[in-house]
């Protein structure tokens, strides 16, 4: 295989190598040249991303009643989780949260909703939520609210949605190992009909559920094909009355190695720490700023707590970033 050294130098200057050379990184065992491959992720970084780091609040605003099956998801109507499950908020649930997200410092605000495609009524009462938003705060509005054809995608950006989240989750060849109601293909359907609608992307994936590293590889060559404004990478938090519930979690070592790798193969897109970084990393969350990361998903996550936000406010510091609005 190539050097770390050589495969660093060659994604310094922004060039895609082989699947194989990315797979050999994932391989490293010496401690020395696992150092090595971080201190390269840190200069593409530093490089292509400078040293802002993008902050980002969510709010869960519909709960556990997705129709849809996979495997992960503690909001699936088709597994019994305990978490709580309700409609669609009411506006001034939602300005709340934007608004305590705003006081916070996030650059971003993304509302999600729970299901595979909201009904007609639903996504008449989210545009008015979008507009009630866009009155009350001058943050930045995502959405994630599943599968999207290219008029409802036109339809939320003009409302004054600017990205899309929607994640490949991982590669198209394990996609059917975690989820059978819809298909790989869909989830790209909806990629391209938001892109089409002039909608930003924030497609990332969700590492632990049982992937190989060729997995990992696929997938973050599979995202660079869309060129995404942000890739989340969440980690599974494997929850109780799921199918993934006994899934061992990672090593964070290989969680560190495979943020490195998307940060070589992907130098154009801020990568996020996103769901499960609290459970799977611990205290080597820190790790992951030095190894590719350049933004954080902060505060209450969709079924879970987050970290306490100063603490990821003195990580950032530590780490040399600049946040805040």
């Amino acid at each position: 295989m190539q050097s770390v050294d050589w495969v660093g130098r060659q994604a310094l200057d922004g060039k895609l190598l082989s699947r194989d050379s990315y797979l050999g990184l994932l391989r490293l065992e010496n401690p020395s040249e696992i150092s090595r491959l971080f201190e390269f992720a840190v200069a593409v970084t530093r490089k292509f991303q400078g040293r802002r780091a993008g902050l980002c609040s969510i709010v869960n605003a519909k709960s556990g009643l997705c129709a849809e099956d996979c495997a992960f998801c503690a909001q699936s109507v088709r597994y019994k989780t305990g978490i709580p499950r309700y409609p669609l908020l009411e506006i001034a649930a939602v300005l709340e949260k934007a608004k305590q997200a705003e006081d916070r410092g996030c650059d971003e605000f993304c509302i999600v909703t729970s299901g595979g495609k909201l009904t007609d009524a639903e996504f008449g009462k989210l545009l008015e939520i979008i507009a009630a938003v866009r009155r009350a705060v001058t943050l930045h509005l995502d959405a994630s609210v599943g599968f999207l054809d290219f008029v409802r995608a036109r339809r939320l950006k003009e409302a004054g949605i600017r990205r899309i989240n929607h994640n490949i989750q991982t590669s198209s060849s394990f996609y059917e190992r975690i989820a059978t109601t819809h298909s790989f293909e869909d989830r790209v359907a909806t990629l391209g009909a938001a892109r089409a609608a002039g909608l930003e992307l924030c497609c990332g994936v969700l590492l632990g559920m049982g992937e190989t590293r060729e997995d990992r590889v696929d997938a973050a060559f599979e995202i660079r094909t869309y060129a995404p404004e942000c890739v989340p990478i969440n980690l599974l938090d494997p929850r109780p009355g799921t199918p993934l519930e006994n899934q061992p979690l990672l090593d964070p070592i290989e969680v560190l190695k495979t943020v490195a790798v998307f940060r070589l193969i992907l130098p154009g897109s801020p990568l996020r720490l996103a769901g499960g970084r609290r459970l799977q990393l611990g205290g080597w969350q820190r790790e992951a700023l030095r190894a590719g990361v350049n933004g954080l998903i902060v505060g209450d996550l969709l079924t879970t707590p987050g970290n306490a936000l100063e603490s990821d406010f003195e990580d950032l510091r530590a780490e040399g970033f600049e946040f805040g609005r």
